[in-house]
């Protein structure tokens, strides 16, 4: 599995305990831009994401900008991991 089909395939158990569709690529994924993903839910997805692809959410990280949506996400992991291993 990639990485876009590991995150769908979390969110998509965290978003079928809200009732709620699991967004498109590029559909929002916070529940603050209209998507699915609560505060409540926010710390287990980065704890997912830090322990299944084994890299480090810093505080100064955690942005809009990098959790907008899977695709987004996607991109963020990417690059964290490429960072990592160069």
């Amino acid at each position: 599995m990639n990485v876009q089909e590991v995150l769908t395939d979390y969110i998509s158990e965290v978003v079928a305990k809200t009732g709620q569709p699991l967004p498109a690529l590029d559909q929002p994924l916070l529940e603050s831009e209209g998507g699915a993903i609560d505060s409540m839910n926010m710390w287990p997805l980065v704890v997912f994401v830090e322990s299944r692809f084994g890299i480090t959410v810093e505080d100064t990280d955690l942005l809009l900008e990098n959790f907008r949506t899977i695709r987004v996400l996607t991109t963020f992991i990417a690059t964290k991991h490429s960072e990592l291993h160069s």
